[in-house]
């Protein structure tokens, strides 16, 4: 199963499943930069449920990290815009 399938299941079992698969997928070696792209691509889609977007959102707050993971990143540096672009 992909990443992105992967994903799509988790957000159809509950909200807590997005972030324990982005620190699953984390642990598997995908790169930060590779992880927010990943969740936000699915945040983008248009069929996706209030709560399935709330998930989202918090989950690529942590990804991101500094001041927006409220010292619960998933990564030890924040991703910058410049990074994401780059990676």
């Amino acid at each position: 199963m992909t990443p992105a399938q992967r994903l799509q299941a988790a957000l159809q079992s509950e909200p807590a499943a997005a972030a324990a698969l982005a620190c699953a997928l984390r642990d598997e070696g995908m790169a930060q930069a590779a992880l927010y792209r990943l969740y936000q691509a699915e945040h983008v889609r248009s069929d996706l449920a209030e709560p399935q977007l709330d998930a989202l959102a918090d989950v690529m707050d942590l990804i991101w990290g500094g001041g927006w993971a409220k010292s619960h990143a998933l990564f030890p540096q924040e991703l910058s815009q410049e990074r994401l672009n780059k990676e």
